[in-house]
């Protein structure tokens, strides 16, 4: 068997490395990334709304609490007998 050649330190470093990974990736793989919900977790903390959002109370520094609006109603249209 061959003795493991890695010391202690360059485990800690490759481990270090790794975690920095995945913490860089993983907000860029989420569409929004890491954002603050607010509003019982129906909104998002934006810096500005997006155009389907409305504008509902501030949050923590200069961002303000968007929330989606809501979809309109499919019209249901009535067919008459002729």
């Amino acid at each position: 068997m061959l003795p493991d050649l890695s010391s202690p330190p360059s485990r800690y470093i490759k481990l270090l490395l790794l975690a920095l990974a995945v913490l860089v990736v993983l907000p860029q793989a989420s569409p929004d990334g890491w954002v603050r919900m607010c509003n019982y977790n129906t909104g998002q903390c934006r810096t500005a709304c997006k155009e389907n959002e409305k504008e509902k109370e501030k949050c923590t520094g200069k961002k303000v609490c968007c929330i989606p609006l809501k979809k309109p109603k499919s019209q249901v249209f009535s067919r008459h007998n002729s």
